[in-house]
C-alpha cells in the first residue's frame, strides 16, 4: 500500500490531500483539506516566496492532526518553470533555485515544489511535479507573432488539460497518445490547446489572448490598447497589466467573477448577465474552433473542463462547435487525482521521472 500526499498552493490557500492505494493499485482519497489564510496572514507577505514558512507550517500540521508517520511520495503543483515537455519531473536543485527566484514569474503555485519538496526530505521518500503551467510544445509556427523579436509564450492549466484528456480517451477506448483533442480548461483563466497525440501545440495563453474570463481581458484590439497605455490613466506597466488580467473579463462588466452567482442573475431574468456570458461562449466557441483548424480538423472530440464547465455556458459553446466533434464535459478541477495518478505511475513502475 502506498501512501501519496498531493500539495496545490493557491493565492489565498494551500488544498492538501492524502491518497493511498489497495491491493489493486487503485487510488483512494483518504483526506483533503482546503485551508484558507486570512487576509491579515498573507497582507504582510507580500510576495509568494515569502510565505514559503507559512504554507509549510500548514501542511505540518495537516500531517500532524491526521497522524500521518509514513509517505512514499510527494507530488506538488508545478509553478512557472522553464520551458519543458509534458511529463513528470523530479524536483532539483536546479527547478528550487528557478521557482524560488521567480525567474519564470512569480505565482503561489511556484511554492508547490518547493513545499513538496521540503514535506519529502523530511519523510525520506521522492518528490515530483507534473505537467506544470511551464509546459511548452510548440510547433514553431505557433510561436510566430507578426513582430519579430515578440514571440507567443506556451503557458497553460496543462496539468487539468491532459489529465481529462486522459479520461476522454479511455472513455473513447484510445489513448492519449492516438488522438486529438480540442480541450477548453475555464476556470479563472482560459486555455484552449489542441491536443495533437498528447502534446500540446498551440494554446491562446490565459494571460496573453484568447477569450475573456472571469477577471482576465484575453485578446484585445491593438491599436486601443496601445493607445491606453499611453493615455495617462496608468502610472506603470505593472498597473495596466493588473487591471487586463485582475479587474477585467466578467468582474469588469457585470461586478462579479462568481460564475454561481452569475447564473442565478440570468435565471431571474437579468439580460446584461446573459449577454455577456453568452460573448464570453461566443469567444470560447471561437478560440475552440481555430484550434481545430490547427489540427486541420482531425479533432476527435472537444473536451470541456474546469470550474465553469456548466450550463449554460457549455450549452452556448455546443451550439457553435457540433459540427467540430463531439463535446465531452468534465466539471470541476482535477489536479490533486492527477498529480496523485502521476505519483503513483512513478512508484509502480510505469513512468520514469524526468530530469529537469
Amino acid at each position: 500500500m502506498y501512501n501519496i500526499l498531493v500539495i496545490n498552493p493557491g493565492s489565498t490557500s494551500t488544498k492538501i490531500a492524502l491518497y493511498q492505494t489497495g491491493a489493486d493499485s487503485a487510488l483512494t482519497e483518504q483526506l483533503i483539506e482546503n485551508i484558507t489564510y486570512k487576509p491579515d496572514q498573507l497582507d504582510k507577505l507580500k510576495s509568494p516566496i515569502t510565505q514559503l514558512p507559512l504554507r509549510i507550517r500548514t501542511v505540518k500540521d495537516f500531517l500532524k492532526r491526521n497522524q500521518v508517520t509514513r509517505l512514499d511520495a510527494v507530488a506538488g503543483r508545478g509553478g512557472l518553470v522553464r520551458p519543458i515537455p509534458a511529463g513528470s519531473y523530479r524536483i532539483t536543485k536546479k527547478m528550487i533555485d528557478d521557482l524560488s527566484s521567480g525567474s519564470y514569474g512569480s505565482h503561489a503555485s511556484n511554492l508547490g515544489a518547493l513545499i513538496a519538496h521540503k514535506i519529502a526530505s523530511a519523510f525520506g521518500c521522492s518528490s515530483l511535479i507534473a505537467d506544470p503551467v511551464g509546459v511548452d510544445e510548440f510547433d514553431p509556427l505557433s510561436r510566430y507573432t507578426g513582430l519579430p523579436g515578440m514571440e507567443r509564450r506556451c503557458q497553460s492549466h496543462a496539468l487539468n488539460i491532459r489529465t481529462t484528456a486522459r479520461k476522454a480517451a479511455k472513455n473513447l477506448n484510445t489513448t492519449l497518445e492516438k488522438a486529438n483533442f480540442v480541450v477548453a480548461h475555464l476556470g479563472g483563466g482560459i486555455s484552449i490547446v489542441p491536443l495533437y497525440r498528447g502534446r500540446i501545440i498551440d494554446v491562446n495563453n490565459a494571460y496573453d489572448g484568447g477569450p475573456f474570463s472571469p477577471q482576465r481581458t484575453g485578446s484585445l484590439p491593438t491599436t486601443q490598447l496601445v493607445e491606453l497605455a499611453f493615455s495617462g490613466k496608468y502610472k506603470s506597466a505593472e498597473e495596466l497589466n493588473y487591471t487586463l488580467t485582475r479587474k477585467s473579463g466578467l468582474l469588469a462588466y457585470l461586478g462579479t467573477d462568481d460564475g454561481r452567482e452569475i447564473r442565478k442573475r440570468i435565471e431571474q431574468g437579468d439580460q446584461q448577465a446573459a449577454e455577456v456570458y453568452q460573448a464570453m461562449a461566443f469567444q470560447i466557441a471561437k478560440e475552440i474552433g481555430a484550434m481545430a483548424s490547427v489540427l486541420k480538423g482531425r479533432v476527435k472530440a472537444i473536451i470541456i473542463t474546469g470550474g465553469m464547465a456548466r450550463p449554460p455556458l457549455t450549452d452556448w459553446i455546443s451550439e457553435r462547435t457540433d459540427w467540430i466533434a463531439p463535446l465531452y464535459l468534465f466539471p470541476g478541477e482535477h489536479e490533486m487525482t492527477a498529480l496523485a495518478e502521476a505519483a503513483l505511475r512513478f512508484l509502480l513502475g510505469q513512468e520514469k521521472l524526468r530530469d529537469y
